[in-house]
C-alpha cells in the first residue's frame, strides 16, 4: 500500500445508550482476573468491499446511512452492554455512567484493494480510534472507542478498542455479534452476563495489575500467514511418532514460532537462553460446569511452556508440552478460578510469572482462531478481511483467514531478532511473509 494514504476525520462523537443505565447497575467492580490484565487496549479491525450494485463514492448517501445505521445499532447495543458507555475508575471498576462510546467517522484517499494488497501493520495502527489525537485523549478512561473508516472505492473499516479490563476476545466476540445483530433488527442480540467479581473478589493490592511492556522503536510487528495444507504433514509425523497426539493448527503454529524465536534469539545473543510460552486459554469452556459464553470480562488465563534444553527443541517436542500442559492445566487448574481457593491460586500465580520475566525469555501467544468474526454483518454483507493489531513485546497473535484456509499471525520481535526469524527456512516452509489478500 501506498505510504501516501491519509486519513481524514469528519467527524467525532459519543454514542449514549438508547435508556438509561438503572441506578443498582451504576457501577461494575473489577474481578481479580479484571484486575491483573494490563491498562491496554484489545482491537479488532473489521474490512467490508463495496456493494459493487451501487456507484457510490466515500461522499454518498450511502455511506452516511450506514454510519447512521451503525450509530443507532450501537446506542441501543450499549443499553445491554452498559459498562462499555461507562468510564474506567483506576483499577477498581467502571462507573456505569452512560457517558457513551466514542466513534469516529473517517476517510482515507486509497481504494480498499490498494490497502489490503500489502497490509501495512504500522499504517493499520491509523485506522484505530486509539490514533486520533482526541481519541488518544481519552485511552485510559473510555472503555470503548470506534471509528468507521471509508475508502475511495467505497469500501469500509470497522475498528474497535474496548478496554481490556473488561473485554477479552470473546467479550468483544458477543459484543460485536451483538452490534451486528441489532444494525440488522435481528433477534439475536446476546444478554450478557457480568459475573466476574461475584466469582473471583477483586483484591485492594495495587501491586497486582500487570505491567504494559509496549514494544519500542528497537521492535517490528510483521504479518506471517501460515497454509493449513502445509501443516498436514507435519501433524501426520508428529501424530506417528506419538500416540493419540493429533495436534491441532494452533499448537503446530505456536510450536513453529517459538522454536524460531529461539533460534533467532540464540543467533543475535550467542547463547541460549531458557525460554517460555505462556499460552492463552479461554476458561469459559475448561470449567465444570461451563461459565456462560455471553459472560464478559476476563475469563483467560495462560499455562506455561518452557524450553529449556536444545535437545527439546523441535516442533514436536514443544507440541508434547504444550498438550500435556493444557491437560494438566484443564485438570488440575481451570476450575480453580472460582471463589477463594481462586483468589489464592491467582495471586501466587501471578507473583511466580512475575519472578519468572526475571531469568527467562518471555513469549506470549494469543489465538483468536475459531471466533465466528468473518460471519459479523451489520447488513451490508459478511467481512473481506479481519485483523487484530495488537503490538506486544515478543509475542504472536493468531487469527483464521476468511475461508479457514490459512492462519494469519502478527509477530512482535526486536528488530536484529526479527530479521533472523523471518529468514528461518523451517519457518518459510509453512508460512508466507505478508501476502496479499487479493485473490
Amino acid at each position: 500500500m501506498e505510504t501516501k494514504a491519509k486519513i481524514e476525520i469528519i467527524s467525532r462523537k459519543a454514542i449514549n445508550p438508547f435508556s438509561p443505565t438503572s441506578p443498582q447497575c451504576r457501577n461494575l467492580k473489577f474481578s481479580l482476573l479484571d484486575q491483573i490484565v494490563p491498562p491496554r487496549y484489545t482491537s479488532i479491525i473489521l474490512f467490508y468491499t463495496a456493494n459493487t450494485n451501487q456507484n457510490i463514492d466515500s461522499s454518498s448517501t450511502a455511506h452516511s446511512e450506514i454510519s447512521n445505521s451503525l450509530q443507532k445499532s450501537l446506542s441501543k447495543t450499549l443499553v445491554h452492554f452498559y459498562p462499555f458507555a461507562g468510564r474506567l475508575k483506576d483499577n477498581t471498576c467502571i462507573e456505569c455512567s452512560d457517558e457513551g462510546a466514542y466513534f469516529i467517522e473517517a476517510r482515507i484517499n486509497c481504494q480498499l484493494s490498494e490497502f489490503i494488497k500489502e497490509p501495512d501493520p504500522n499504517f493499520l495502527s491509523h485506522l484505530l480510534p486509539t490514533s486520533d489525537p482526541k481519541g488518544a485523549e481519552l485511552v485510559g478512561r473510555v472503555v470503548l472507542l470506534i471509528q468507521l473508516t471509508v475508502f475511495k472505492c467505497g469500501g469500509t473499516a470497522v475498528s474497535v478498542c474496548a478496554s481490556h479490563k473488561i473485554a477479552d476476545a470473546s467479550s468483544m466476540c458477543e459484543f460485536i455479534k451483538s452490534w451486528a445483530a441489532m444494525a440488522r433488527d435481528h433477534d439475536e442480540v446476546v444478554h450478557p452476563e457480568f459475573i466476574g467479581a461475584s466469582m473471583m473478589r477483586p483484591t485492594t493490592d495495587p501491586s497486582i495489575e500487570g505491567r504494559l511492556e509496549a514494544p519500542g522503536e528497537s521492535f517490528v510487528t510483521k504479518r506471517f500467514v501460515f497454509d493449513v495444507s502445509k501443516l498436514a504433514n507435519l501433524k501426520a509425523k508428529i501424530g506417528s511418532g506419538v500416540p493419540q497426539l493429533v495436534p491441532t493448527n494452533v499448537e503446530l503454529v505456536s510450536a513453529i514460532f517459538l522454536r524460531c524465536a529461539i533460534a533467532a534469539c540464540q543467533s543475535t545473543t550467542g547463547c541460549l537462553k531458557p525460554s517460555l510460552l505462556y499460552q492463552t486459554v479461554n476458561l469459559r469452556t475448561r470449567m465444570v460446569p461451563p461459565v456462560p459464553e455471553a459472560a464478559i470480562g476476563n475469563l483467560i488465563w495462560g499455562f506455561p511452556v518452557v524450553v529449556e534444553e536444545a535437545s527439546k527443541m523441535e516442533v514436536g517436542d514443544i507440541v508434547v508440552k504444550m498438550r500435556k500442559g493444557l491437560i494438566d492445566f484443564c485438570n488440575e487448574k481451570a476450575n480453580r478460578f472460582k471463589g477463594e481457593d481462586g483468589y489464592s491460586f491467582v495471586f501466587e500465580s501471578f507473583k511466580v510469572g512475575e519472578s519468572l520475566k526475571m531469568g527467562m525469555n518471555m513469549y506470549f501467544c494469543s489465538s483468536w482462531c475459531k471466533f465466528p468474526f468473518y460471519e459479523v454483518d451489520f447488513g451490508w454483507g459478511k467481512p473481506t478481511w479481519i485483523t487484530c493489531p495488537m503490538y506486544s513485546m515478543n509475542a504472536i497473535t493468531l487469527m483464521d483467514t476468511k475461508r479457514g484456509e490459512r492462519i494469519e499471525a502478527w509477530v512482535t520481535l526486536e528488530k536484529q531478532e526479527m530479521a533472523m526469524f523471518e529468514t528461518n527456512e523451517e519457518l518459510l516452509a509453512f508460512a508466507s511473509i505478508n501476502p496479499s489478500l487479493i485473490t
